[in-house]
Parts: C-alpha cells; sequence; structure tokens
C-alpha cells in the first residue's frame, strides 16, 4: 500500500481509482478524470513515474480497447488503465466496430474480432471519414 501511496502521491493526480493485494497494484483512470486525452496522458504520466510506458492494448476477441502501462512500483508489479470507446458505425444488426488495417484504411470489422496487426478506432482519434465493409475474418 505504500507503494500505490507514494506513486499516486506523487503524481499528483486526482479520479484513481486503485487496488492492492500483497501481489499487485492495479491503478485505473476513471472516465470522470477528464476526456480520453486528458485520461491516456494521466496513464502515461504514471507509467513514467513506474519506469515503463503506456500503450494502447485491444482486445482482439472483442471491441474493448484501454490505454495501459505495466511496470513495478516500490519492487510490487502495477498495472494502470483507463477504458476508450471502440468507435462503431450503425449496420443493419446494430452498430459494428471501426479498426484500422495495417496500411491505416479504417474498415468495419463484424463481429468484433479484430484480425491480427490491426487496431480498433477509438475516442482518441479523429472521427473517420468513412469506413470500408469489413473483412469477415481477415
Amino acid at each position: 500500500m505504500r507503494a500505490a501511496a507514494g506513486l499516486v502521491e506523487e503524481s499528483g493526480l486526482a479520479g484513481l481509482s486503485v487496488t492492492c493485494t500483497g501481489e499487485q497494484i492495479c491503478v485505473q483512470v476513471c472516465t470522470w478524470a477528464g476526456d480520453p486525452g486528458q485520461r491516456a496522458a494521466q496513464v502515461a504520466l504514471l507509467a513514467r513515474l513506474a519506469g515503463t510506458h503506456a500503450y494502447q492494448h485491444d482486445s482482439r476477441a472483442s471491441a474493448f480497447s484501454q490505454i495501459q502501462a505495466c511496470g513495478p512500483a516500490g519492487g510490487i508489479p502495477v498495472t494502470v488503465f483507463t477504458a476508450l470507446e471502440v468507435r462503431t458505425r450503425p449496420a443493419g444488426a446494430g452498430p459494428v466496430p471501426l479498426a484500422i488495417a495495417p496500411g491505416g484504411q479504417v474498415t468495419m470489422v463484424p463481429g468484433g474480432q479484430l484480425p491480427a496487426g490491426w487496431r480498433w478506432v477509438t475516442d482518441l482519434d479523429g472521427e473517420p471519414a468513412a469506413a470500408a465493409p469489413g473483412p469477415e475474418a481477415a
């Protein structure tokens, strides 16, 4: 708990939810702590304090994304994260998530299964102008 308190105190941030066990520390930057860019910057700050870096972590099995960092704090593993909203487009059976292909093209991904090498389009991205029909299993 001292390691978690030290990390939070050094950051000077509010709007954090901290969970500690004897084996790990989890720090969530809550959605009410700012807009997506502000929250991503807060995760990056906490990551630097823990001696690591933040990155976009995308689920391959469902349309879920977060900014995450993993590293040590006082010798204890710490995970810092904030959730991102995956952008969607309307379709016949409901909204379909958007992903960015390795070449940069924004594409609808029916079924929400992210192809290898792709990433989800999130609320950190600018509003995409158009989305191509999605791959069935690219």
